[in-house]
């Protein structure tokens, strides 16, 4: 090798050399910075159980420091303090923190300090303060070696690129044949590590999720999470939509003093199991757990909620230790979500639950004014199928921007007029049922249809919305494509973003799936509601134009710590895989805000602007 070749060997070298010692520092830095939000949220869920632990102790000291210790024995906490009115603990008890091996030591630097969780002592007397610190072994030596298998494979691919620099400096003539299936082989392997990094960092998104919106318990989404899902529910337009159920455990105290705490856990998971059937066979129904003994359970469509609670109460009744272990279930809702906030739609129901306490155990109450609403699945599927025969469809809009503010693409989402003479209706009232009468390659192929109409008429850039359901369905990719090619230059302005139209949306091979419409300069989206985040793994190299983060994802991200944590790293998930994260449906100016210090590309919703209706095609 020449001198000028050396030059040239001995500067690649360095520069690699550069590039994986800045790797390793930022990924090191990320993955310290993410353990710590992990150890703070597991240290704020542990002091709020462990509070509801203690409870029975009361204010006396003496006894919370015995129940305390009896915890502390379990081996599942690092340290717990009672704190009065003063500076120093009442009591205290402490263990030495596992010591981390050199590399772990190296890896860290400092300890993560993570912020013990706090949680207030009400037994009726001086007030009181529990902190708790969650143990956590292995935490230390996982990080370690999550950075030497980072830095590993960081030397592999430096090593890699070295080669090839010096193959290529060398000059060795190569058949053209030999060289493209090289290259292929390459961004074969490019692409196979590309997505084996983005499932280990979904995986670390997917425990975060669980953090941020889960109760540990029964598995269900935490009270914050499900009122944003119900206030968002009830600001949709279109009358009576869907119904609410409360279920309560009656004398939990006295199942837990029967069963004791792991029980009792076991009881409320249960619970949780139950309710999420409901959830998973009935797209559009949510769930969650409101407090110690209170459940929740929003159903879609109105009608079917008296058949519901019956078939739940039944369902608890058949759990052991509901009915014959000194707790009772007692279930009471409203059929017809008429209020206009959650609070209302909860006081309503809460009032229906204590009839229920006080009668048979079910009492659900149905609005008189529901009239004609009240209807059977087979006549919502004929009044869907009729409107979309007769063209009572229309498109809504809303801007989607950027950080500075400007105009990308309107989001487009469609209405239909259920009865010739009413108003148009959200796709929330009635999607649910085309779902399940299969209607959804129609719906889909219509939005698709007025969009590109609409682009047609005064060339703004717009989004649809289509479901991965449909994608799957013989026939739908084809006639997409046909509509494409007989509007080439509004398909070239137009996204087809793909969301869930279930809880289980089908698998399909996005890239080549699409590649038709692709083939027309139409681009991609996806959507990321309540799917693991492993599916969103799945989409590296896939050129998807952006992944647009549902509201029900980032829901009190200003003000929630763990809520933060899961967003950011869910934000460095998706620019992983090379694309944009549009935060959608954002109502509050300061999770906006939120929102773009996370990282968040471009965004939507009423923080930015009212809904507003684009003229019926």
């Amino acid at each position: 090798m020449t001198g000028d070749r050396r030059a040239l060997a001995a500067g690649a070298a360095g520069v690699l050399a550069l590039i994986v010692a800045a790797a390793v520092a930022v990924h090191g830095w990320s993955e310290r910075r993410s353990l710590r939000a992990q150890l703070e949220a597991r240290n704020a869920a542990a002091a709020q159980a462990l509070a509801v632990v203690l409870a029975p102790a009361g204010s006396d000291v003496a006894a919370l420091q015995r129940a305390a210790a009896t915890q502390f024995d379990s081996g599942r906490y690092e340290r717990i303090a009672v704190y009065g009115a003063g500076e120093r603990p009442q009591f205290e008890f402490r263990r030495n923190a596992e010591a981390p091996s050199a590399m772990a030591r190296w890896t860290l630097c400092r300890p993560l300090d993570a912020v013990d969780g706090v949680a207030a002592l009400d037994g009726g007397g001086p007030p009181l303060r529990l902190q708790v610190r969650s143990a956590e072994p292995g935490t230390s030596e996982a990080f370690g070696a999550d950075c030497r298998r980072s830095t590993g494979l960081l030397l592999v691919l430096a090593a890699a690129g070295l080669s090839l620099c010096a193959f290529a400096i060398r000059g060795r003539p190569r058949h053209a044949a030999a060289a493209g299936a090289g290259e292929r082989q390459l961004a074969d392997e490019a692409l196979r590590e590309l997505r084996a990094e983005a499932a280990a960092q979904a995986e670390q998104v997917a425990y975060l999720q669980r953090q941020a919106q889960l109760d540990p318990i029964s598995g269900l989404p935490l009270r914050a999470h499900f009122i944003g899902e119900l206030q968002q529910r009830l600001q949709q337009p279109g009358g009576p939509g869907g119904a609410l159920l409360l279920l309560r455990l009656l004398r939990l105290d006295l199942l837990n003093q029967r069963l004791g705490h792991d029980g009792t856990d076991r009881v409320l998971g249960m619970v949780g199991d139950v309710l999420l059937t409901y959830v998973q066979r009935v797209p559009g129904t949510f769930c969650g757990r409101l407090n110690g003994s209170d459940f929740a359970l929003c159903l879609p469509v109105p009608g079917v909620a008296q058949e519901t609670a019956e078939s739940l109460h039944a369902a608890l009744a058949a759990i052991p230790a509901i009915g014959t272990g000194g707790t009772d279930a007692v279930i009471g809702g409203i059929d017809g979500l008429h209020a206009e906030d959650s609070s209302a739609a909860l006081a309503a129901a809460d009032a229906a639950l204590a009839r229920a306490e006080a009668g048979s155990g079910v009492a659900v109450e149905a609005p008189a004014d529901l009239g004609a609403d009240m209807v059977g699945s087979r006549a919502w599927r004929a009044r869907i199928a009729e409107a979309l025969e007769r063209g009572r469809a229309q498109l809504f809009e809303q801007r989607v921007v950027d950080r500075r503010s400007r105009t990308l693409h309107l989001e487009c989402a469609l209405r239909v007029k259920l009865r010739p003479e009413g108003e148009f209706e959200d796709a929330t009232r009635w999607l649910a049922l085309a779902r399940r009468s299969r209607l959804l390659p129609q719906v889909d192929l219509k939005a698709v249809d007025l969009t590109l109409a609409a682009i047609a008429r005064d060339g703004e850039a717009r989004a649809v919305q289509a479901s991965w359901t449909s994608l799957a369905t013989p026939g739908f990719v084809a006639d997409v494509a046909a509509l494409l090619a007989a509007a080439p230059v509004p398909a070239a302005r137009l996204v087809i973003e793909l969301v869930e139209a279930g809880r289980e949306a089908p698998q399909v091979d996005l890239v080549r799936a699409t590649a038709t419409w692709r083939e027309q300069g139409t681009r991609i989206a996806v959507e990321y509601a309540s799917a693991a985040p492993q599916r969103l793994a799945e989409l590296g190299g896939s050129e998807v134009a952006y992944v647009r983060v549902d509201a029900s994802q980032l829901r009190g991200v200003a003000g929630d710590a763990a809520v933060r944590g899961y967003a950011r790293s869910l934000v460095d998930l998706i620019h992983g895989l090379d694309t944009l994260a549009l935060a959608d449906g954002l109502d509050d100016a300061r999770d906006l805000a939120a929102a773009w210090a996370l990282g968040f590309d471009c965004a939507s919703g009423p923080a930015l602007e009212l809904l507003q209706p684009i003229s019926p095609v």
